[in-house]
């Protein structure tokens, strides 16, 4: 609209640069744009000043979040129950901790009780359903990766003590494990051993056969087989002492020397 048609149309001088005057055709448009303008008014969101109140915030947080269409959301007072009670749903936290799912896991499952007690603690800690499935699966993966990685190197150890020991295997675990039930009872029998601990009863089982007539008498040390280790050791004994009678065939004990010799031999090739 042009200087002249503002001005027959009544538009003061001063309001005749406004964009509004300026990008109007006619004044038909002009006065259209000024009464869409006027109905906007009122539905302004214009933030409190510096002595508004409570109440004056809590009204420009809804007018915001209706205005939004729901898509803003207020730091809420946290020690008001219901607002923090409100943040949190909002998020995505469950109405009640039974409404938290758990996935399933093979090799790694919960019992009700537990699964009571994580929940719990979750709905407390504000978590939303996936927040704390996500969370759940992750550490329980990693416990069982864990769990196997150590089943694994248990598992190693024993195999590996199993052919340090050869047929004494089996007999040194017995004697292992009567010590156990012997003096540690707080051990259950179906505790499994690990290959340090197998170790460390043996010995004790050894030194009470030795000094312990009670335990001797009892039957609880039966060291009768010997390992390939040990056949080694013996083997070498044998053969670099020249007084040992198997070196000499004219001793009285020369025979007996060499099937404890070939018995040595049938241990170290773990032989029966």
């Amino acid at each position: 609209m042009n200087p002249e048609e503002a001005t027959a149309a009544g538009i003061p001088e001063s309001a005749q640069q406004w964009d509004e005057v300026a990008n109007s055709t006619d004044a038909t448009v002009f006065w259209d744009r000024m009464t869409n303008m006027r109905s906007k008014i009122g539905t302004g969101l214009y933030q409190p000043g510096e002595d508004a109140g409570d109440e004056d915030w809590s009204s420009f947080v809804s007018k915001a979040s209706e205005l939004s269409g729901g898509r803003l959301m207020s730091k809420p007072n946290f020690d008001n129950a219901e607002q923090s009670n409100d943040f949190y749903a909002t998020l995505g936290r469950p109405e009640k901790p039974d409404g938290y799912e758990f996935e399933a896991i093979e090799g790694m499952e919960l019992d009700g009780e537990r699964q009571a007690f994580l929940s719990g603690i979750a709905h407390e800690a504000g978590l939303t359903k996936s927040q704390f499935k996500a969370l759940d699966a992750q550490i329980r993966k990693a416990d069982l990766t864990q769990i196997q990685a150590q089943q694994e190197a248990f598992t190693g150890e024993l195999g590996t003590l199993k052919q340090e020991w050869g047929l004494a295997f089996d007999d040194r675990i017995n004697q292992a494990r009567k010590v156990v039930d012997a003096f540690f009872p707080h051990i259950a029998k179906d505790t499994p051993l690990s290959a340090v601990e197998i170790k460390a009863f043996h010995s004790l089982a050894k030194q009470l056969g030795t000094n312990s007539s009670e335990f001797k008498d009892h039957g609880r040390q039966q060291n009768t087989v010997t390992s390939p280790a040990e056949a080694v050791t013996m083997i070498s004994e044998m053969r670099n002492n020249p007084k040992h009678p198997y070196n000499n065939p004219q001793d009285p004990a020369h025979n007996e020397a060499k099937k404890k010799m070939r018995s040595l031999y049938l241990a170290k090739n773990g032989q029966a």
